[in-house]
C-alpha cells in the first residue's frame, strides 16, 4: 500500500505494509478497521474518523471489519504526530474523568 493513499476494503478484505513503518499514521476514514503488527501485543481498533501512529517498525496487516475506507500517511507535517494536537483530547479526557470519580462511579 502506498503512503499518502486512501484505499477502499470490503468487508474481512486486508492489507499488509511491510517494512518499516515507523511514524505512518493509519486513519479510518469510513467503516471499522482492525490493525495488529508484528512485535506489538495490543491490537487496534479503529472506527470512522479514528487514527493510530506507528511507532516502530514490522509488519502491519490491516483488516476491514465491514466496508470501509483507509489512509495511509506519512508522519512528517501530520497533525496527529503533534502533541499539540492531543492536547486539548487529553484536557476534555481528563474533565470527564475527574467528572466520574466524583459521582464515585469508578471504584
Amino acid at each position: 500500500m502506498k503512503s499518502g493513499m486512501e484505499h477502499r476494503l470490503s468487508r474481512d478484505e486486508r492489507i499488509r505494509l511491510d517494512g518499516d513503518n515507523t511514524g505512518r499514521v493509519i486513519s479510518c476514514r469510513e467503516g471499522i478497521l482492525w490493525l495488529t503488527q508484528t512485535g506489538n501485543p495490543g491490537d487496534h481498533l479503529l472506527r470512522a474518523g479514528e487514527a493510530v501512529s506507528i511507532d516502530h517498525s514490522g509488519l502491519v496487516v490491516i483488516s476491514a471489519l465491514e466496508d470501509s475506507v483507509c489512509a495511509v500517511a506519512d508522519g512528517a507535517g501530520n497533525p496527529l504526530c503533534s502533541v499539540r494536537s492531543f492536547k486539548p483530547a487529553l484536557r476534555k479526557m481528563a474533565r470527564r474523568f475527574e467528572g466520574v470519580l466524583r459521582k464515585g462511579l469508578l471504584t
